[in-house]
This record gives structure tokens, sequence and C-alpha cells, in this order.
């Protein structure tokens, strides 16, 4: 979720000269497009066909696991391929996928076996999509180009992720469940076909740092060492080590909100999909907002401040969502103006750790150490998902949002009362 640096108008001109990468950013844009309204028409699926908010909360635990066990070899293994081949078959995939459990629920034989199955599969393939993404950006830009083309493509998977968000509850009311799915089956197959016709130009220094690779790391122990140098260095940062520890807390502190969040638009709120498109799109407006702050004034406050202000923020507006349940009006708008405030936290709380992570971890290591910290901030969500799916059987929902939202915010009085935190960040 970080926001990167505003790009500056010479570098957007500079990056639409680029026909290569403009095509990656458009085939990327509709996968991300797609992933949105997969986000809403999944969830909402999966509360129509059970009605069961534990089962929400397992099944979004399953969803985490692939990363959490895989990302880190997904990501070593990635390297070694052709990062063009691994997005289009990753995005063929995952149209296929959608596309079957589409045409399953269409004729009424969707069970939920079968929504296990295809979300372990998603998420499978998801552990390869990501670093195949994130490794084809110095193959299509030059170094100098780096920074307003990740600035850039922050932006645009944002645009696109709120365009999906506010768009999915609509085609829900109008053309049904079976429909939008299916759309969204179509939007990765269009992806896959985009992708597929980026050119990849020819890299001198790429191709020599692949042959040198292929010769020395073939093995499985190769494969095997690179992963425990990534251990060894987070272990020798402890600041980076500890924060990621603390974000670890923070998704598990979230998790109620995310697997309740259907159970409290339909029974608290009284709204429809449309009120579950207004809720996500407003959390992603958010945290269009702050990325937005932190480019022009961010670089005036420590990291430190940003991040705990940013832990707090989040903490107490995601306790303030319980307060609709007890209004009689107004319902709908207030919860909105909490989420807004909720996605506004995020960003300032997670940009300066990325940024910190960049600034302390050698270029050659960046992508084994960031899939280290993802992995560690994401260890604690199926816990979270279960907890929050079993709790929510004999606590209401509001009750759990005041509680993990509390809690949330208090996790950063342990780094107000860290001075080496607040020093060193």
């Amino acid at each position: 979720m970080s926001e990167g640096t505003a790009v500056n108008k010479q570098g957007i001109g500079e990056l639409i000269q680029v026909k290569p990468y403009m095509q990656f950013m458009l085939g990327k844009m509709v996968a991300r497009f797609g992933d949105s309204i997969d986000s809403i028409a999944y969830s909402w699926m999966v509360y129509m066909l059970t009605g069961s908010k534990l089962l929400m909360g397992t099944l979004l635990a399953v969803n985490f696991l692939p990363n959490i066990l895989l990302g880190l070899f997904a990501g070593a293994v990635v390297d070694r391929m052709s990062p063009k081949k691994v997005i289009v078959l990753t995005n063929s995939g995952r149209g296929l996928l959608v596309g079957i459990t589409a045409l399953l629920f269409g004729m009424g034989e969707l069970q939920v076996w079968h929504l296990f199955v295809v979300t372990i599969m998603n998420s499978l393939l998801e552990c390869f999509s990501s670093p195949a993404e994130m490794s084809s950006v110095p193959r299509l830009l030059p170094q100098s180009m780096l920074l307003s083309g990740n600035a850039m493509s922050s932006s645009a998977t944002r645009l696109a992720e709120l365009a999906g968000l506010a768009v999915a509850g609509a085609l829900i009311a109008t053309v049904g469940m079976t429909w939008t799915i299916l759309m969204d089956a179509g939007l990765f197959a269009l992806s896959a076909v985009l992708m597929s016709r980026v050119v990849y130009p020819s890299d001198p220094s790429m191709e020599e740092v692949s042959a040198e690779k292929s010769s020395s790391t073939d093995t499985p122990r190769s494969l095997l060492s690179d992963m425990v140098e990534a251990f060894h260095f987070m272990r020798k940062h402890v600041l980076l080590l500890i924060t990621s520890i603390l974000f670890a807390f923070v998704n598990f502190c979230l998790m109620p909100f995310n697997v309740l969040r259907t159970p409290y638009v339909i029974d608290i709120l009284h709204a429809g999909a449309g009120g579950l498109s207004l809720l996500s799109g407003l959390m992603v407006g958010g945290m269009v907002l702050s990325g937005l702050w932190m480019t022009h004034r961010g670089s005036s406050y420590r990291k430190s401040v940003l991040i705990i202000s940013g832990i707090i923020m989040l903490g107490l507006s995601y306790a303030m969502t319980a307060l609709p349940a007890y209004m009689s009006t107004y319902q709908l708008p207030l919860a909105a103006m909490f989420c807004l405030m909720m996605g506004f936290g995020i960003p300032l709380a997670t940009t300066p750790l990325a940024s910190y992570l960049m600034e302390v971890t050698p270029p050659g290591m960046l992508g084994r150490v960031s899939a280290l910290q993802s992995m560690l901030c994401l260890s604690a969500v199926p816990l979270g998902s279960l907890v929050a799916g079993a709790a929510a059987e004999w606590a209401s929902t509001p009750a759990l949002f005041i509680t993990f939202g509390i809690l949330l915010a208090m996790s950063a009085i342990s780094l107000l009362l860290s001075k080496t935190f607040r020093r060193s960040i």
C-alpha cells in the first residue's frame, strides 16, 4: 500500500513515450479493475450462499495462507523465469478459475468446497504474478525513470481499483451475480492478452545477471540459501523486525472489519451491494488522499511520527465505525466518513515503513527482504480471520469493531515508548 512520490509533467511525458511500459501499465490496470470487482462479488456471493460469518472468516484465512507459506519461495523462483510468461499464465489461470466459478454459481451447482479450492488456486497464482510484475518494471524502464514509473503505477492502479469498487455494486444489482463474475473473468483474460503483447527490450546487463544466476543457482540448495540470507538480514535489523511484527498485530486487529464488512453493511447499515462498494471505495479514496498529502508534506515529519499517527488514526476511526449501529439516521454516511478516515491512516502508517526498508536494504536483496517482510506482516491474518469469524458467533459486530479498533490504536504506545524507534526512523 505504499504511495510513490508524485510524477512531474516531464516524467509523465517521458513515460508515455515508452510504449512497452504503457502497454504493461494498461494490462496491470485491467487486472486491478477485475480484482476490485472480484473482492466485492466474492464476498457478497459467500454470504449469499452460506450466511455464515465463521465460514467467511475461514475462507479469508485460507486466501492468505499460500502467500504466507510460499511468497518468499515464489519470488525466488520467478527471478529465474520470464516475468512476461509468468504474468500471462497467471492472469489466464485466474480468468479460467473465476469463469468456472461463475458458471457453477449460475447453474446452482456451486458448493462451499468449490469456493475453498478456487480461493487457494487464485492465491497461489497471485504468489507468482506479484513478484513477476515487480521485476518487469526495471526491464521496461531505464534506471533514471524507475521512480516516476513506480509513482505512476501506484496512482494508476489505485484509480483502477477505485473504479472497480464503484461499479461492482451496480453490476451486481443490474446484471446479477453470475454475469458480474463472468465479466470479471473476461477482464483477467483481457489483461493476459494485453500483457502478451508487451515487448520486453533486451538488456545486456539483465542477460548477464540471468546467465550468472542460471549457472550458479539452479539447485534447491542455492534457492534455499537466497531465502535464508533474507532471514539473516532481517534479524540484524532489529527495528525492521519489530515494526514488521507490530504490523502483523495491526493486520490481526483489522480482520474483524475485513471479515464482517458484508454483514455490517447488510445487517447494521441496511444497505445493499452499493453500500459495500461505497465503503470500500471511500477507503481507497482515503488512501489516494493520504498519498497526495504525503507527497507534498510527508518529508516535513519524521517517519516515526507518521507511522505512530497513522496507526492511531486507523485504530480510532475503525472503532468509530461501530457508532452507526447505535443511530437511527445517517448510518451509511457516518460509516462512509469513518471508512474514509481509515483509508487515510493506512498509507500514513505503511509508506514510511516501506521507505525505511528501501533505505536500509541493499538493492540486490530488496526483493527477498520485502517478500519476507510481507510474509511477517501477513502472518497473523489467518488467525485473525478465524478469530473474527468465531467471535462474531457470540459477540455483536459493533462490539468487535470497538474492541479491536482500540487495541489497534493502543499498539502505537509501544512505538511511543521506544526512544530508539523515534530517533532512528
